[in-house]
């Protein structure tokens, strides 16, 4: 009966080997598939969200050069500045129509410039935040293209590549989406010095997103050319 037994069984097992894998053989393959595939997963999106990381931090850099350097031209070019860190206002709208706007924080530039026939006259430029709202705001002249050319005579400031048409009515612009001032102060020991320090976010604010990104650039300075 024994004999009969183990004859069948290894009839069986040749049988099963002949025909493929047996049941255990499947399973085992089976799991150590799903561990593989789910490590190749794991790793496609591991590396998908460090690409994703890498490509907003350059454009986060590259958006924080921007910004600095439109504001650290402005405020060199700048006959003096203010600065306010809590419950401040600025003047907006036009000549004829002024409005007060109630913002968490301002930095205001008087800028010098002369106009035909008549001594030499200011533009007032304001960067600020909005309550509950991520923007850099700026409120003044306009700058022109860059084939303007620069005329001090009547009004058009070289900037940049283009030049800030003090001539022009102030519009309230954008200066950089998702940017935030901060820590504004002029030291008393280089009072023509501002030092400030500012934030640039992705917009994201959910921390399990790739997407959600920040860049702080702290203790920055800038000097303007004349006095406060």
């Amino acid at each position: 009966m024994h004999t009969k037994f183990a004859a069948r069984s290894q009839r069986l097992s040749s049988t099963l080997i002949a025909n493929g894998f047996s049941l255990v053989e499947l399973l085992l393959y089976s799991a150590i598939s799903l561990m593989l595939i789910g490590a190749a997963v794991s790793i496609a999106v591991s590396e998908t969200r460090s690409s994703i990381k890498t490509y907003e931090l350059v454009a986060l850099r590259n958006q924080m050069a921007s910004v600095t350097f439109l504001l650290e031209g402005e405020i060199a070019e700048g006959e003096s500045i203010s600065v306010c860190s809590t419950s401040c206002t600025v003047t907006t709208g036009t000549g004829a129509n002024p409005a007060t706007l109630s913002v968490p924080y301002s930095l205001v530039i008087t800028h010098p410039y002369a106009v035909t026939g008549a001594g030499r006259s200011t533009a007032t430029i304001s960067y600020y935040g909005k309550t509950n709202d991520a923007n850099l705001y700026r409120f003044g002249p306009p700058f022109t293209t860059a084939t303007t050319s620069v005329d001090p005579s009547n009004g058009n400031l070289g900037y940049g590549s283009g030049a800030l048409n003090t001539g022009a009515t102030s519009a309230e612009t954008v200066a950089s989406p998702n940017t935030s001032l901060s820590s504004m102060s002029i030291t008393s020991d280089e009072r023509r010095t501002l030092t400030y320090s500012i934030t640039i976010t992705s917009g994201t604010t959910d921390r399990s997103s790739a997407w959600a990104s920040s860049l702080t650039a702290t203790g920055l300075k800038v000097r303007t050319r004349v006095g406060f």
